[in-house]
């Protein structure tokens, strides 16, 4: 008889394993992906409206991933990669108000204003010291290695840009395995012509036919010889709560950052200051909701019509939880505040999009390295269940994808 394999959850995960299973066996199993919306994607959407494209998610991947490189080679997508434009290689960080440039050479390191003497022979110094431990909080880490100073002023804007989250309660080693690789390459920012929605569009268009929308399934699958639960640890605790409760309690115990994503689009003589670079960062001392600014069609071309600025502000993460209580109207006011504040307006946006995620991000939190063993060993437990989801083994685009053709290599059926 035909094994049956279930997937729960129709993200970049989901889909991902979906595309590495029927080409590892084919039709020789029978797969349907469940997924509970109308669309497939998670939080990966491209909004499209006349000249502009606005995503409500994550806006771009790392082009040093092989297997997102292979995927996106199988899926015939390589012609439709963009990078990151030059003139995006500038960024910035918000103090006191005022942007100051991230250094990004040895004499632009020595100039910048953006650190003290001190912090800069102590970051110097840091660099070759050796042997500091991971297992600890990223902040304890970075005033380990460096100093608070350092931890507050350059990491802890860096850390919200990724995890909108707290470096004091995010684990060093569990949110960053990768720095104990050597020799990494330097990497791209990378999307696609149509936005990052255009790798969704492609991978439900080739498996539609084994893809239900609008399937909220709240248990795992009596007729499935397989399952995999590739929704978020939240949504994951609810179905696997009958066959094994331990791991669902462990499941609901990874917190996830809210993160309100909102697009303003300007004609390009609607500021005082022309925008530059790709965009600035904002250190939680600054005790604004707003964590970032990114000026998109900076970063990309084909973002906006030529004469127009497209701009995406991030707000909320785990130092504003209430932003999920925030109307999109006072969301959308403070943006458009902060872009005035920082470079002048002139004139109101032409369009605007407001995308609220009251659970956008899973935080890699200090007890995290017990948690992603537990859910291992529960998981062992449970004959033929599997998780394959961002709150496990990394959050990014690339980690999604790597891991999904990790597991989708190790099922035996």
């Amino acid at each position: 008889m035909m094994k049956r394999i279930a997937i729960i959850g129709g993200g970049i995960s989901g889909l991902a394993v979906l595309h590495y299973l029927h080409q590892r066996f084919g039709n020789n199993v029978q797969i349907t992906l469940y997924e509970r919306e109308a669309l497939v994607g998670g939080t990966i959407r491209t909004f499209k409206k006349d000249s502009c494209l606005f995503e409500w998610g994550p806006n771009g991947f790392l082009n040093n991933q092989p297997a997102t490189l292979e995927l996106i080679e199988e899926l015939g997508l390589s012609d439709q990669i963009v990078t990151a434009q030059a003139a995006s290689s500038q960024r910035f960080i918000q103090i006191d108000d005022h942007l100051q440039s991230i250094p990004t050479d040895p004499v632009s390191f020595i100039k910048t204003p953006l650190l003290s003497s001190k912090d800069k022979r102590t970051l110097i110094k840091g660099l070759f010291k050796k042997n500091i431990s991971k297992d600890t909080s990223i902040y304890d880490y970075v005033c380990r290695r460096f100093s608070a100073s350092i931890a507050d002023t350059l990491v802890d804007p860096f850390i919200s840009g990724i995890y909108a989250g707290d470096i004091k309660r995010l684990h060093m080693a569990a949110a960053f395995p990768k720095l104990k690789r050597k020799g990494a390459q330097r990497s791209r920012l990378c999307s696609f012509k149509g936005g990052m929605g255009q790798i969704i569009e492609v991978l439900y268009n080739r498996y539609k036919n084994l893809i239900r929308t609008n399937a909220e399934i709240n248990s795992i699958p009596n007729d499935a010889d397989i399952t995999i639960v590739s929704t978020s640890a939240y949504v994951a605790s609810a179905i696997v709560m009958n066959s094994n409760p331990v791991l669902a309690d462990i499941l609901l115990q990874i917190p996830y950052a809210p993160v309100a994503v909102v697009g303003l689009l300007f004609k390009k003589d609607s500021f005082k200051r022309k925008p530059t670079g790709f965009g600035y960062l904002i250190p939680s001392r600054e005790n604004k909701n707003i964590l970032g600014v990114l000026l998109e069609s900076n970063v990309y071309a084909a973002r906006s019509a030529e004469d127009q600025v497209m701009v995406r502000i991030l707000s909320g993460g785990m130092h504003h939880p209430d932003i999920v209580n925030e109307p999109q109207e006072r969301i959308l006011v403070e943006a458009v505040k902060e872009i005035d504040h920082v470079y002048g307006l002139t004139a109101n946006p032409i369009e605007t999009f407001v995308k609220l995620w009251p659970r956008a991000i899973p935080q890699y939190e200090i007890n995290y390295p017990h948690l992603r063993a537990t859910i291992a060993e529960q998981c062992a437990k449970t004959a033929g269940l599997y998780l394959c989801a961002n709150y496990l083994d990394g959050i990014s685009f690339n980690d999604c994808i790597c891991n999904a053709k990790s597991l989708a290599g190790e099922l035996r059926v």
